[in-house]
């Protein structure tokens, strides 16, 4: 091969239908199993928020950091099928009342959520993972 060439030849890859239209054609650990995403939830509040302060002006950072990790480590869980939807909520604890409710359209064999709340002296944290299989 010359040295010089601007362009190298690479294999091309093939990609075929796998006409798979559900988690259970990859076997049984690629289904969202919510128990699994609950532990991940409340592994990564308990670390990340059990020191945390309520601070009006950061809590939009720390609620995306934290929507990113909990991204990254519900990734290595492996379901490459779904997509993850996560949402954060952080609040002051000043004795109000809070209720976060969501609705969704969605099919119920293939799709799932888990949710977590935390709470500390100075703040609270709901977080919940929606995951969608797609084909």
């Amino acid at each position: 091969m010359d040295e010089g060439a601007p362009f190298s030849m690479a294999k091309e890859i093939l990609h075929e239908n796998t006409f798979i239209t559900d988690p259970e054609g990859y076997g049984d650990a690629a289904k969202f199993q919510r128990h699994k995403v609950q532990a991940v939830l409340k592994q990564v509040l308990k670390e990340r928020m059990e020191k945390q302060k309520y601070d009006p002006v950061k809590g939009a950072q720390i609620a995306k950091q934290l929507a990113d990790d909990l991204r990254e480590k519900v990734k290595i869980l492996g379901y490459d099928r779904y997509k993850l939807v996560i949402q954060v909520t952080i609040g002051q604890k000043i004795g109000q009342a809070m209720r976060i409710v969501s609705r969704c359209l969605w099919d119920t064999t293939t799709d799932n959520f888990a949710s977590e709340y935390f709470e500390n002296e100075s703040l609270y944290c709901v977080c919940q993972v929606y995951g969608l299989y797609y084909e």
